[in-house]
């Protein structure tokens, strides 16, 4: 009977584990989430870089004279494999971008009062090939195709180099939509290597 009855908790905590990582507030965890897989297999895992705590990559001399002459500030959050979320301003639009020297991959025009806490690094073996990011549509206004109210919500699946991945989930129209894009991510990374 005690061992029906453990059986049966840890039964319990395992499908609490896996409903709790399939909902949108699990997804700002900040670290490593590995995924198992069959001995030989591409091992998948993410990893989540905070957008929250950035600096600017500039000397506070710099900053000062950017703000002197009415430039707006850029964020630099450090993420993986020598990449850089890069997000700079405009008159109505925040601009991401990954930079990794001369690479500069796009991930989406914002407004400037962006809501994205993190972006996802998907991995395999534990090395980074994709990146995953919600993005968000716009009533857009006569001065701001990125104002007004919010339309839509979406994970936009962005290959890093040597990865040809450009894949977009429907939050709302897609259940599990987190874990729908990293299947995305995965796929297309065996993908390229087959």
């Amino acid at each position: 009977m005690r061992s029906t009855v453990l059986l049966a908790s840890i039964i319990l905590v395992g499908v609490l584990l896996i409903v709790s990582n399939s909902n949108s507030a699990a997804e700002s965890f900040v670290g490593p989430v590995a995924v198992a897989a069959a001995p030989g297999a591409t091992r998948f895992s993410s990893a989540y870089t905070a957008l929250t705590k950035c600096g600017s990559g500039m000397t506070k001399k710099e900053e000062r004279e950017a703000e002197k002459h009415g430039s707006d500030i850029p964020s630099k959050c450090r993420g993986l494999g020598g990449y850089v979320v890069d997000i700079s301003y405009s008159a109505c639009a925040s601009n991401f971008r990954l930079v990794k020297g001369e690479e500069d991959i796009a991930l989406g025009m914002q407004s400037v009062g962006w809501k994205q806490k993190t972006v996802e690094w998907r991995l395999a073996n534990g090395k980074p090939f994709a990146v995953i990011m919600r993005v968000y549509q716009y009533a857009g206004t006569d001065l701001c195709p990125t104002g007004g109210k919010v339309t839509g919500e979406s994970l936009v699946v962005t290959g890093l180099k040597g990865y040809e991945i450009h894949e977009t989930v429907d939050v709302k129209s897609t259940r599990n939509a987190n874990l729908k894009a990293r299947e995305l991510a995965d796929k297309a990374y065996l993908k390229t290597k087959s």
